[in-house]
């Protein structure tokens, strides 16, 4: 397999980190964090330039991007601006994913023409208080009233839905179907009344809000629904190696951030009168490091270049995703020991790092998670 950039794929990876090296200072990294601010900025100019249509297809005012190009794109987006990639996969690749999937027609021209030029953004809830590695065991209720949907319950762990326009929202629709049926994704307005969402304070990636959703008798019209009714568990299934793929490429280049910083530090800061970068130990930990994150880079590719040629990888994407986001921890861990007291800082980025890191193991499917996933492929058959 073949895991070389094409000609097309490294211009468009040098052409965005020109562009990121511009108009994503450090400094409007740090103030984002600081400040917990979701960065509208940055997200207008990346819109202007097209990015934020690579997920999208052309006929709806995408690019038409490969998963390869996206995690491409996601791996440099977050070698700038960790919380930024994970703000794009949330805001923009759930929703481009589904809509252009399992949307109507009509969904489709209307939403993501707007998605792609950055007029609207969206967030996906699942998870749900007593419902986390075991999201389909989720509560939260929608039945038919008269012409409309009504939908009580509480979400849990939702990201980015303060920014949001739009709330792809996972509730069950028939109590009397195995847990993993009778679920279906609706398209929330957050606005409407009933909805009402809390902020979350968390340890880590401060510019993207997470949220609890509380819903009380909220009405949305019968047809606010991207697929078809009770199938909206296997729909998510469908795209778990596409989305896996995106959070890896995020891991890596987060990962490659840290190393990068590590580089420059340890060959700047002298200790017993030499640089720390000529002690064993230090070596050791930088050459672990490019090791994990170069096999953890490769993971990710073949998966993306399983995922284009429509080859299922459940396996592989699983893999990728556990050892990317194990690494970006590990490498984070060690860039706080290399850098010493300056890592633990607040105006150094290392902390950031440390910080930010943590939900790599969680989010998108625990490591444990994970691993029973990669076990169960293995013993297939």
């Amino acid at each position: 397999m073949d895991f070389d950039l094409n000609d097309e794929q490294r211009a468009m990876r040098d052409a965005l980190r020109a562009f990121l090296l511009k108009e994503c200072p450090i400094e409007y990294v740090r103030e984002c964090d600081e400040k917990e601010a979701y960065p509208y900025e940055l997200y207008e100019k990346l819109a202007a330039q097209g990015w934020l249509g690579i997920p999208i297809a052309e006929e709806y005012g995408g690019t038409g991007g490969s998963c390869m190009d996206l995690v491409l794109f996601l791996e440099e987006l977050a070698r700038h601006f960790e919380a930024a990639a994970n703000l794009y996969y949330t805001t923009i690749v759930i929703a481009a994913d589904a809509i252009g999937h399992f949307g109507t027609e009509a969904q489709k021209r209307e939403l993501l023409p707007k998605l792609a030029a950055g007029k609207l953004r969206f967030a996906f809830s699942l998870s749900e208080p007593n419902s986390g590695s075991d999201a389909a065991s989720l509560r939260t209720r929608a039945v038919m009233d008269g012409n409309e949907w009504l939908i009580n319950g509480q979400k849990m762990f939702c990201s980015a839905a303060q920014v949001a326009d739009y709330i792809l929202l996972m509730a069950r629709t028939d109590t009397e179907a195995p847990k993993h049926k009778g679920i279906t994704m609706f398209l929330l307005d957050p606005k409407a009344p009933g909805v009402e969402i809390r902020r979350l304070k968390k340890l880590g990636l401060k510019p993207m809000d997470l949220n609890e959703i509380f819903l009380t008798d909220v009405r949305v019209p019968a047809d606010a629904i991207i697929g078809e009714a009770n199938k909206g568990w296997t729909n998510v299934l469908k795209t778990l190696d596409y989305e896996r793929c995106c959070l890896s490429g995020v891991n890596v280049g987060a990962a490659q951030s840290v190393l990068e910083k590590c580089l420059a530090y340890s060959q700047e800061r002298e200790q017993f009168g030499q640089k720390i970068s000529s002690f064993q130990l230090t070596r050791a930990k930088l050459a672990d490091m490019e090791m994990e994150i170069d096999a953890a880079r490769l993971l990710t590719y073949r998966s993306a270049t399983l995922v284009d040629k429509g080859i299922a990888n459940n396996k592989e994407s699983a893999i990728g995703n556990l050892a990317s986001s194990e690494t970006y921890v590990r490498a984070a861990l060690n860039g706080m020991r290399i850098m010493g007291g300056w890592g633990y800082l607040m105006e150094y980025d290392m902390q950031r790092h440390f910080r930010d890191s943590k939900l790599a193991e969680i989010g998108g499917g625990t490591s444990e998670i994970l691993r029973i996933v990669i076990s169960r492929e293995m013993l297939k058959g």
